[in-house]
């Protein structure tokens, strides 16, 4: 079809994807099929990370980049990202408790919140590294959490699905929380300037 942006639909794919996932990751638990169920959840993950690959290269190679992929494409990453993990709290094995999950929830919004007033007035807040690497090891650690459920569903005798009373999938995930956290922090820091300059602008003019 001419003029189809190949790109944008696998962007927005990612949106539609995640709440089958969540179904199909929660229902798992109830399930007579659990097993079923849980490598549906792993296959739905993969396709949702290929597409977040894929989408800006396909865009960038047939000439279709657009400033709606630009804003849709974090937008699709959040959305499917944290509805990821809020599957992980609401399920019946409580992976992540709520704190954990609000951290990763706030984060991207406290975030979409500075660079949506920051481009408002013209201002482009610096991306970092550590925002790319947070994208990464979230994603990591949200595989090996379906891992271990299916691990834990097939009585693997060396993986213990709890340590000292929480899921082995909430120790996994520390390492993510701990990532964000830090990559909130680089973000401010480095955009610290910006930042205060916007906030004052605004509080008193």
């Amino acid at each position: 079809m001419k003029g189809f942006n190949f790109a944008i639909f696998l962007t927005l794919s990612r949106v539609f994807i995640a709440p089958i996932f969540a179904f199909c990751f929660i229902y798992s638990f109830h399930s007579s099929s659990t097993l079923i169920w849980l490598w549906i959840s792993l296959g739905l993950m993969c396709i949702i990370e290929l597409t977040d690959a894929f989408d800006g290269h396909i865009a960038r190679i047939t000439n279709k980049v657009s400033d709606f992929g630009k804003l849709l494409d974090p937008l699709a990453d959040s959305l499917s990202r944290q509805t990821i993990f809020l599957s992980f709290m609401v399920c019946q094995e409580h992976i992540i408790p709520l704190w954990m999950f609000l951290l990763f929830l706030y984060r991207d919004g406290v975030l979409s919140i500075l660079r949506t007033m920051c481009a408002y007035h013209g201002i482009v807040l610096a991306a970092r590294k550590a925002g790319k690497l947070k994208a990464v090891v979230q994603a990591t650690g949200a595989f090996i959490v379906v891992g271990i459920c299916i691990g834990i569903e097939y009585n693997i005798p060396w993986l213990p699905s709890r340590i000292w009373g929480q899921h082995l999938g909430f120790w996994i995930m520390c390492i993510p929380t701990i990532v964000t956290i830090l990559s909130v922090y680089d973000y401010i820091v480095s955009n610290w300037n910006i930042i205060k300059k916007m906030a004052v602008s605004q509080m008193f003019k």
